[in-house]
C-alpha cells in the first residue's frame, strides 16, 4: 500500500532538510522527495513524494536538495537549534552534543577526534550493512570501506 506524503513549511531550508531526511529515511524502498512551491505569493513550500507531486500535477520546479552539509556556516546551525519546531533528527543529533560533558567536547575540538571514524566503528559492531543483518565481521567490513 503507498503511504502519500506531503508536508507544508515556511521556510526553504527547513523544508529541504526535511526532504532530505525523508529520502534517508525511505531509502530502502529507493523513494523520491521534492520542494516546490506552494500556493502563489505565500512563501510556503511543500515536501511530498514524487508520485504524490506527480498525482498533483504539480508543474513547478523543484528545489535540489543538499548533498551534503559541509556547507554549513555556525549562522545555519544557530537557526536550526533556535527553531521552535525544529526538526525531530536535528534535534535528536544536537541533543546528543547538547548533553555531553564540555570537556569532552572540548577534547574532541583540541585533539580532531575523527567522529566519523567513531560513528562508522560502532555501525560495523552492530552487525548489519546500510540495511541488512549481514553478521559482524561482515558488517565490520561495510563500515571501514
Amino acid at each position: 500500500m503507498k503511504q502519500n506524503i506531503l508536508e507544508f513549511y515556511s521556510n526553504l531550508d527547513k523544508a529541504r532538510d526535511r526532504a532530505l531526511w525523508l529520502e534517508f529515511e525511505h531509502r530502502n524502498v529507493n523513494k523520491q522527495f521534492v520542494v516546490f512551491d506552494g500556493p502563489e505569493d505565500n512563501n510556503n513550500y511543500f515536501v511530498a513524494d514524487i508520485q504524490t507531486a506527480q498525482e498533483m500535477e504539480i508543474k513547478h520546479q523543484y528545489y535540489s536538495l543538499p548533498e551534503n552539509y559541509q556547507h554549513w556556516t555556525y549562522g545555519d546551525l544557530k537557526g536550526i537549534v533556535g527553531d521552535p519546531e525544529i526538526l525531530s533528527h536535528w534535534e535528536e543529533i544536537i541533543g546528543k552534543f547538547q548533553v555531553m560533558e564540555g570537556e569532552l567536547l572540548k577534547f574532541i575540538l583540541k585533539y580532531q577526534i575523527p567522529l566519523e571514524k567513531i560513528i562508522r566503528h560502532e555501525l560495523g559492531c552492530r552487525g548489519f550493512d546500510d540495511n541488512n543483518w549481514v553478521g559482524f565481521q561482515e558488517s565490520e567490513k561495510y563500515w571501514m570501506k
